[in-house]
């Protein structure tokens, strides 16, 4: 895959990111009542898209050295 392809899509996924945590849809999983290894959902839903954004970033990097 060529580089700017992979900057590309990196691009596009941190801005579903931006959007993901932000007020429109971050009201969707604002509920405290399911629990996720003991977290309100809320607090699920950000970790969990710091953690994919942190591996998108390893693979990033990865791939960039390998290349």
């Amino acid at each position: 895959m060529k580089p700017r392809i992979r900057y590309r899509l990196a691009i596009g996924f941190f801005i579903l990111y931006l959007i993901a945590v932000t007020w429109p849809v971050a009201q969707w999983v604002a509920s405290p009542t399911p629990f996720i290894l003991g977290m309100p959902l809320s607090l699920a839903w950000s970790i969990g898209w710091i953690i994919a954004g942190f591996v998108v970033l390893v693979i990033l990097e990865w791939l960039r050295e390998r290349s």
